[in-house]
């Protein structure tokens, strides 16, 4: 006698109360089905919640049971008790046949013991993947709707958004008035006084003003207060905003002139290219790979004056592949123009150019062909894995093949198939880069030719992004530096001046 594991699920629990899909009605049928075919009721579990959810407990309690080898056969009364997911179904479906467990839904008589009865019950699991989607893409209309009409569809209760508590008698947002308060004063410091975002966070943390759940405020959760359109009023609406229905807290000019004033800050360029330091972000040390840090440091002039001045340093002692390294420190004035000097010596010989172009361009003559050939071969891979994937479809409708072998088969061809799709896109990307070297080598040219005449009518910030684009890279030691730039050789430099204070070497036995 085999043994069966009776499952009922509903989503909520109203449905479990409602007769016409009552959990109990749902363990009726499934008895009923069980005394029908002779089956002994091994176990029965009933869970309410949503069906996207896999950790329900009566779920897990019959994969356990059929892990086990408890059971013969899960009964259940339709097939969206079980999930609402085709990926689940199926995985559900595997971990059945692994075990020897059969399956059947009674409204639906699906029998995953013959090869249509599984066939249909993939069908039926696509459909009713579809109906979640449809229920997912109703909800999502009825919330456009809403939100149209200019009610409020963002978190309630604790999680309101500053400034506001959802009264749920009106069904809509009211002003908290203590909080309402903190809010126009966070406007009036980021939009009239032109305060960051940083320093009014650290100010509300030092003032004792909590965030909504009691926390504290940091730049990341101010700049969503600030940004959010329901201070002025209104709601968002389809990548828009409409009128909402609840009260504004901030005068519309004033949210205007912040709004502003965040979108000004935040197209501003990074710090790197903020600073006075041509070489910032570029520079690394030859020894560790670290980059050199922007720095300004107060030092005294052997008449006792203290002056403030610009440095590169790499400050910490790093350990890499059991090296050493003390950190360097070079004077920014003496380096920039120890390097700007080299590359007007570049810029000046022409042979210099010619022969490095020259290099690059045999180099992409004999690269270009080899990784045409490659992708050719690649994409002949997938062609015929293609034909074998027909093949094999072919064999399963004839039955030559059995559904498991061809999953099997297919599972092992998907990988492969991957693997090839990223190395052909890997080749196309870099037979792009290779085609586009003999524009590159012009543009290089260009800079190159006219450097001096162009350097000096640019700004600082054209400027080091003018190094950005002819430096690939500079590494510097304490006495010397590798220039290399793009599509050309490695140049030395001397760089022995301004050395700083070397750090003591370690203890004999450190690594």
């Amino acid at each position: 006698m085999k043994r069966a594991f009776l499952y009922a699920r509903v989503s909520t629990e109203e449905q479990s109360q409602d007769s016409h899909y009552s959990l109990a009605l749902q363990e009726e049928r499934c008895r009923d089905y069980a005394k029908q075919k002779g089956w002994r009721v091994a176990e029965a579990r009933k869970d309410v919640g949503s069906g996207r959810d896999a950790d329900r407990p009566g779920y897990q309690d019959l994969l356990r049971a059929m892990g086990r080898g408890d059971i013969d056969v899960v009964i259940t009364y339709r097939l969206d008790r079980l999930s609402r997911s085709v990926k689940d179904i199926y995985a559900f479906l595997e971990q059945t046949r692994e075990a020897g467990v059969g399956f059947v839904s009674t409204s639906e008589s699906f029998d995953t013991t013959t090869a249509m009865g599984r066939a249909m019950l993939g069908v039926a699991a696509v459909f009713s993947q579809l109906t979640r989607e449809v229920v997912a893409e109703n909800t999502r209309d009825g919330l456009a709707k809403r939100a149209r009409c200019g009610k409020y569809n963002g978190p309630k209760g604790k999680q309101s958004p500053f400034g506001y508590d959802y009264d749920k008698q009106l069904g809509k947002l009211v002003v908290n008035q203590a909080e309402a308060e903190v809010v126009r004063h966070l406007f009036e410091l980021c939009g009239r006084r032109k305060w960051g975002l940083a320093k009014i966070s650290a100010q509300l943390n030092r003032d004792g003003v909590p965030a909504k759940r009691g926390g504290q405020w940091c730049p990341t959760g101010l700049r969503k207060v600030l940004r959010s359109p329901l201070y002025i009023g209104r709601v968002n609406c389809d990548g828009d905003t409409v009128p909402g229905e609840h009260e504004a807290i901030i005068d519309p000019e004033l949210y205007e002139v912040t709004q502003a004033l965040l979108s000004q800050r935040s197209t501003l360029p990074p710090r790197s290219h903020q600073s006075q330091h041509l070489l910032s972000g570029i520079a690394k040390c030859g020894k560790c790979g670290r980059r050199l840090v922007a720095h300004y440091a107060q030092r005294r002039t052997p008449s006792g004056e203290r002056y403030r001045g610009r440095y590169y340093l790499q400050r910490r002692t790093v350990y890499t592949d059991h090296r050493y390294c003390e950190g360097v420190s070079k004077k920014a004035d003496t380096l920039e123009e120890a390097v700007l000097g080299k590359i007007r010596e570049l810029a000046a010989s022409s042979e210099f150019q010619e022969v490095a172009f020259t290099k690059a361009k045999e180099q992409v003559a004999r690269d270009l062909p080899v990784v045409r050939h490659e992708r050719e071969e690649v994409q002949a891979q997938l062609t015929e894995m293609d034909r074998r994937f027909n093949r094999w479809a072919e064999m399963l409708d004839s039955g030559a093949i059995s559904e498991h072998q061809f999953r099997e088969r297919n599972s092992k061809l998907v990988e492969q198939q991957a693997s090839l799709q990223q190395r052909v896109a890997e080749l196309e990307a870099k037979e792009v880069e290779n085609e586009g070297v003999e524009v590159e080598l012009e543009a290089v040219k260009r800079m190159l030719k006219d450097f001096d005449t162009t350097w000096a009518h640019l700004t600082l910030d054209e400027q080091r992004e003018m190094l950005r684009a002819l430096i690939e890279e500079l590494n510097v030691w304490k006495d010397r530096a590798e220039l290399r730039l793009v599509l050309m050789p490695p140049v030395e430099i001397d760089v022995s001046f301004g050395r700083g204070r070397a750090k003591r070497e370690p203890r004999t036995g450190r690594q």
